[in-house]
């Protein structure tokens, strides 16, 4: 995920329209820079229904991206690529996050298998995306944000910073080379 995970999230209702308004979360920057060095590359999946509200222009959304990406290059970050899906959340589209459909194209086109995935995230609806998408995940926040949710879709680590997920991140990707 992105807002969040890579950059701070918006208030509620509100999104990240410019790139002066990105803002790093700086954990998360040191750990994929730890990561990277590790063999780590990185995909992002994020939902930007702002696009479809009219609150962002797609190509302010691709600025973030390119600056982004950018930035984290010279840090030795690889993304490999960013799939957001643009649509209102009554679209019933099949890329909008719960829903796995970025996941599904980003498998297909990067060519890696879902079940040797970690997705990483900060909403209830990336615990649900994960685990529609047969990966195992990683929830960024505090464990009563997913009361509520069935038990079945509760991610496979949960921790107020990725810093803590380091060790969890390594033994997944040892266990499944």
């Amino acid at each position: 995920d992105r807002d969040g995970v890579i950059n701070r999230k918006a208030p509620k209702g509100e999104y990240i329209t410019s790139w002066e308004e990105f803002e790093w979360i700086t954990e998360t920057r040191e750990i994929m820079k730890q990561l990277a060095l590790e063999g780590f590359r990185f995909i992002v999946i994020s939902n930007q229904a702002g696009i479809s509200r009219g609150m962002i222009k797609i190509e302010n959304l691709e600025q973030i991206h390119h600056n982004m990406t950018y930035e984290l290059s010279k840090d030795g970050v690889e993304i490999l690529d960013i799939y957001f899906c643009p649509h209102h959340w009554d679209d019933g589209c099949i890329c909008r996050k719960p829903n796995p459909g970025m996941l599904h194209q980003a498998s297909r086109e990067h060519l890696f298998r879902l079940d040797k995935t970690l997705f990483i995230g900060d909403d209830q609806r990336d615990c649900q995306t994960a685990l529609n998408a047969g990966c195992r995940s990683i929830f960024i926040g505090n464990a009563n944000e997913l009361s509520g949710l069935p038990y079945n879709i509760h991610p496979d680590f949960i921790t107020s910073g990725l810093g803590n997920a380091l060790d969890f991140i390594r033994k997944n990707f040892n266990q499944n080379e």
